[in-house]
């Protein structure tokens, strides 16, 4: 049950701007597969939201002890309250992306250095809103098991949020020409869908910021 739940956020995940618009647009865009600069922009996608995923399987480790006490806090609720009626405007009152005759995002260079600075911005841009990550780190820390396993089970969440865009890269290079004007008119409505999803993400962390955090404070 654990691994179908973390296998269905993982692909929720992969639904995003970063793990799947992004890398469409890098081939798209060309009309060609640079696997040496993918392969360096998916690693650094895969290795930034592992890094964030250990951090946030020893925070939840933390948070039974004093750091509960501490986040439980008046002004501590107070902060959070602010911050998600700021995450609920932002997600109501954002303007609705529109889907664009292209792909909006242009990838001028390909040089290492590059990609991993798009893959940095991706995840970046990210996290405040990655609520499926969120829930597969709160049940991964409440899995029965050592660190060895989680860290394991970690990295395979991770490597299934690339998956969807590595699939439909590898068709893009295998049948080329027969792929490249679906993918064209694909990229830029799953662009505009990934922003959309963004801004219900937003508000809908937002409401619960501050209903949880307006719940402590009248009590």
């Amino acid at each position: 049950m654990e691994l179908a739940a973390l296998v269905g956020l993982a692909l929720m995940d992969s639904l995003s701007l970063g793990t799947l618009v992004i890398p469409l647009v890098l081939v798209v865009t060309r009309r060609r597969v640079d696997v040496g600069p993918l392969m360096i922009y998916f690693a650094t996608i895969v290795l930034v939201y592992f890094g964030i995923g250990v951090a946030l399987l020893a925070g939840f480790d933390l948070l039974t002890g004093p750091l509960t006490r501490a986040l439980s806090s008046e002004p501590a609720q107070w902060i959070k309250l602010v911050a998600g009626a700021a995450l609920l405007a932002y997600g109501v009152l954002a303007p609705t992306p529109e889907v664009r005759d292209e792909a909006q995002l242009k990838v001028r260079s390909l040089a290492p250095a590059a990609m991993v600075a798009l893959g940095l911005g991706a995840v970046l841009t990210e996290v405040a809103t990655m609520v499926p990550y969120l829930a597969a780190n709160g049940i991964i820390s409440g899995m029965d098991a050592g660190w060895p396993l989680r860290l394991i089970v970690l990295a395979g969440y991770c490597l299934v949020m690339i998956l969807p865009a590595g699939v439909l890269i590898g068709v893009a290079a295998i049948w080329g020409n027969r792929v490249w004007p679906k993918l064209e008119k694909l990229v830029p409505r799953l662009e505009r869908e990934a922003k959309v999803t963004l801004l219900w993400i937003a508000a809908i962390v937002g409401l619960w910021m501050v209903g949880s955090s307006w719940g402590v404070l009248r009590g």
